[in-house]
């Protein structure tokens, strides 16, 4: 179960993009390279090719398939895509969402693009496959789209789907959330809960009288029975509230001011919360988490999280490259003119990324220890943890600016600041390792 959440700035742009992966606890996921390469078709398996325009892309990858849970390319396209349960059942045999969202991401540029794309893929071809790292699970997908001028949130049901402009401060989960708001339907199920209304599927928002009769996209597709499992409306909600706070937050600024570098440790807070059950057990209340540990049933917790902070000039990628954001820092990269930066370690290209994997499992492990997650309710390890974590956002900025300011890529420059957040990091875990 996962969680995406985006969050605009003064101006209506996306300013924060953020998500939080959660697998099967023993599931290796790495943050990977994939580097800028000649547009080429590409073939998922036969019968099913796209265009590949060759963008370079980071993508969070667990280890054992193609695609990825998140990701931005060089263009500042970030996708993160959800489980979603519906009456219209996935293929069996069909595509993971994981492999559409990197296909979106090496062959489109905007987030309107990535739109187009994912809906053309699903009317061609089936969606679905297992998605489980062991055993089986089988479902539709949700994507939220981000680029730095717009941001969209998709939803599907097999070849169906609707979606509609992201708010201000949004968020999906496990659970479908467009109800009667969509901007665009597919031309079937318009006229299926329409009774034949076409207009349906092509809703005019400034139209008053069509907008009563919109139907729910939500009540239409959704299998409520999987809802008590995922308990997505819940960390939806938290989410939700969570950003909204911020959002108030930088409505104290003047008017037309952006929201300031500052917010992204709030939106960390976020995607570290225990909000929703403070103490989860291990079963379902644990769900109700943004940051969800492991349990009994269902097995899921998080495995990865990763965040984009929009810039100008350029963005930041922020990700933990291990479980549980509660008890681990995010570390920085950074993408300015196209190419990304490393600001922590090198950025390991797919076929090299046994090292990222490596670390993953060593943290891994060091969280199965007893009370190691427990650690997250100690006020002496949040103090440590967010102090490290300020500093390293500070020469973060800082080394975005310096890049902006003198519009060079001094790779001296670059090494100094990745050895700070090197040494900040290094110096945290060792002194948390036992």
């Amino acid at each position: 179960m996962c969680d995406t959440l985006i969050l605009h700035d003064n101006r209506g742009k996306p300013f924060l993009f953020g998500k939080n992966s959660d697998r099967h606890p023993e599931e290796p996921q790495a943050l990977v390279y994939i580097p800028p390469h000649e547009p080429k078709n590409v073939q998922v398996r036969e019968g099913i090719e796209y265009s590949d325009k060759g963008y370079a892309f980071l993508l969070s990858k667990p280890s054992w398939i193609n695609g990825g849970e998140m990701g931005l390319n060089s263009k500042g396209l970030a996708i993160g895509n959800e489980a979603v349960f519906s009456r219209f059942k996935p293929d069996k045999n069909g595509v993971l969402g994981m492999d559409i969202l990197r296909a979106a991401l090496s062959a489109c540029a905007t987030s309107e693009e990535a739109l187009d794309f994912i809906i053309s893929f699903i009317e061609r071809f089936p969606q679905g496959g297992n998605g489980a790292y062991k055993g089986k699970l089988f479902y539709n997908n949700s994507f939220l789209i981000a680029d730095p001028e717009k941001a969209y949130i998709l939803e599907t049901a097999g070849a169906r789907w609707a979606w509609r402009k992201a708010m201000i401060a949004d968020a999906i989960s496990n659970v479908y959330c467009i109800e009667d708001d969509y901007e665009r339907l597919d031309a079937v199920t318009g006229k299926e809960i329409s009774a034949g209304d076409d207009r349906v599927a092509r809703p005019n928002e400034t139209d008053p009288s069509q907008k009563e009769q919109l139907a729910s996209w939500k009540k239409y597709v959704e299998d409520k029975k999987y809802l008590l499992f995922t308990q997505g409306e819940q960390r939806r909600s938290t989410s939700l509230s969570s950003l909204m706070r911020i959002a108030a937050g930088s409505n104290k600024t003047e008017q037309g001011q952006v929201l300031s570098s500052s917010a992204i440790e709030p939106f960390f807070a976020i995607l570290r919360s225990h909000e929703g059950a403070p103490k989860p057990g291990a079963f379902l209340n644990r769900m109700k988490n943004v940051c969800i540990h492991p349990g009994i049933f269902p097995k899921s917790a998080t495995t990865a999280s990763m965040a984009v902070e929009y810039c100008s000039g350029g963005a930041i990628i922020w990700y933990t490259d291990s479980s549980y954001p509660c008890i681990s820092l995010y570390k920085p990269a950074l993408l300015k003119d196209g190419r990304f930066y490393a600001l922590w370690k090198s950025l390991l290209e797919e076929n090299i990324a046994e090292k990222s994997y490596t670390y993953w499992g060593k943290r891994k492990d060091w969280a199965s220890q007893p009370h190691k997650l427990a650690l997250s309710s100690q006020q002496s390890f949040v103090q440590s943890r967010d102090a490290g974590q300020k500093s390293i956002v500070a020469i973060a900025h800082q080394a975005l600016s310096s890049m902006i300011k003198e519009k060079t890529t001094p790779e001296r420059m670059l090494s100094v600041y990745a050895s700070e957040v090197a040494a900040i990091v290094g110096e945290w875990e060792e002194h948390w390792r036992n």
